[in-house]
């Protein structure tokens, strides 16, 4: 296959700027009885080597100006009342940044906590083209808790993105990354317990708890945000993805998101029913996509390019947690092109499901292994709960011909990531009402997608793309 690399334009402008893997334990609960928010003293020195203070908000702390003379604003450890990042500062994660309270147990009432005091309903708003960066060598990350709201809402040109404080976006595994959690349902809090037993799911990056009953909750909206050069390992099997999502619920909106280079995950689901749409996950060095306990969402219009550094898969798919239900996730339109070491696109492990129509499976030309598109050996049942339509692939193993029956010996992506293989344009319309008559198991949201007639996640016909003008430079 020849892939072409496009060279995207940015508008961002100068440089931008944790999370962990699970693990027991809640070590980054917050006190209730501590209402006001721990601001830290300035810091002196360093910046633009002038010494000079930035001018910031009395409830974040003052650090030097940066190299470009931006405002460089701290902000504190826990944010317990509504709080705004504007553009004009640059906003620096030195560790953890907590917003609201909770990751702490909670009662059976989804507002109150186990010790009786109320869940603090916090709103974080970035405005459009906003950095927020993590200490390089840090596992700064940021935390959005059960109640609590991130309104991030970024543009086409101007993207609001979360990296490390060093210069450009080179780097990988150089601070932490971005964690959600919600009210929304988690296999390990079982159904037939709703209304008698308290939902707490020990979450992702000793983050706390999340998780709940509420399929419709909502954490916020992340719109046009990048994450790039994330990801910390504290040990081997126990590492931060870019972005973590808890119990994160369908009134939650997500589009136009970038993860790139992270050291671990680019993106991980851990139950919930959240749906992403217009999705980029470039060089991420473990999985693409990956999902677990439950997670019954939805992707569409998704691009994945693994990069020569991966070791992980397109996709990691698992049920774990409970069998109470399983991860039956739909995708569409989505363009998956491996590369690293791993030899397998998809694996479909723990009897997770998946519903993955209209889309496309490929390698990068620097990849030589024996490729496997899918691994569906400890899936659950294919053909009920896990189902390929009119997905065209380019893979040297026919093992996986029981999922795609017509396997494409070369698909050809051109320069703008569109796939150029006739098949790929004889598809039919996509009609999600028509797969979840056909197949049962399928949970897909009807008005979620779009009725393309194309696999992947470029429109062939095209004359402008979806991820151009706002995705980190060189990535593509």
């Amino acid at each position: 296959m020849k892939l072409k690399k496009l060279a995207i334009a940015t508008a961002m402008l100068g440089s931008v700027g944790g999370l962990y893997g699970c693990s027991e334990g809640d070590s980054a609960t917050i006190n209730i009885d501590a209402p006001t928010e721990i601001v830290n003293p300035p810091v002196d020195g360093g910046g633009d080597g002038s010494g000079s203070a930035s001018v910031c908000p009395d409830w974040s702390s003052a650090r030097p100006k940066d190299a470009d003379g931006n405002d460089v604003c701290q902000l504190p450890s826990t944010v317990l009342v509504d709080r705004t990042l504007t553009s004009d500062k640059v906003w620096y994660m030195e560790s953890r940044v907590t917003v609201g309270n909770g990751n702490q147990e909670m009662s059976i009432d989804e507002g109150t906590l186990a010790s009786g005091n109320p869940v603090t309903n916090v709103t974080l708003t970035i405005e459009p083209g906003t950095q927020i960066k993590g200490q390089t060598g840090s596992f700064a990350n940021l935390i959005i808790t059960r109640g609590s709201m991130i309104m991030a809402e970024g543009t086409a040109e101007a993207p609001i993105v979360f990296s490390s404080d060093d210069a450009g976006f080179d780097g990988s595994g150089e601070w932490g990354g971005l964690i959600m959690h919600g009210y929304a349902p988690h296999n390990e809090c079982l159904t037939a317990d709703q209304g008698a037993v308290a939902c707490n799911v020990d979450s992702e990056g000793e983050s706390g708890f999340g998780g709940g009953y509420s399929p419709d909750d909502s954490s916020g909206v992340l719109r046009y945000v990048v994450v790039t050069e994330g990801g910390f390992e504290f040990a081997t099997g126990n590492e931060i993805n870019g972005i973590s999502l808890i119990g994160v619920g369908s009134g939650t909106e997500m589009e136009y998101i970038q993860v790139n280079a992270n050291a671990d995950d680019g993106i991980e689901f851990y139950g919930g029913n959240v749906s992403v749409r217009y999705m980029v996950l470039t060089g991420n060095q473990d999985d693409s996509v990956d999902w677990d306990e439950g997670w019954s969402g939805n992707l569409q219009f998704v691009l994945v390019d693994q990069g020569p550094d991966a070791t992980g898969n397109v996709i990691e798919a698992d049920t774990e947690g409970t069998l109470d239900f399983l991860s039956l996730p739909t995708i569409a339109n989505a363009t998956f092109i491996g590369g690293g070491s791993n030899a397998t696109g998809a694996v479909f492990k723990a009897t997770s499901g998946g519903f993955v129509h209209h889309s496309v499976f490929t390698y990068d030309d620097a990849f030589t292994a024996e490729t496997t598109c899918v691994d569906a050996s400890r899936a659950a049942q294919v053909g009920v709960e896990l189902v390929y339509t009119n997905v065209v692939a380019d893979c040297d193993n026919s093992g996986d011909v029981v999922l795609l029956p017509a396997l494409i010996p070369d698909v050809e992506l051109d320069a703008n990531y569109a796939a150029q293989a006739a098949e790929a344009s004889a598809v039919g319309v996509l009609d999600i009402t028509d797969i979840n008559a056909t197949y049962p198991a399928s949970l897909a949201d009807p008005d979620f997608f779009e009725a393309t007639d194309y696999a992947g996640a470029v429109d062939p016909s095209a004359t402008s793309f979806w991820y151009e003008g706002w995705t980190v430079p060189g990535s593509l």
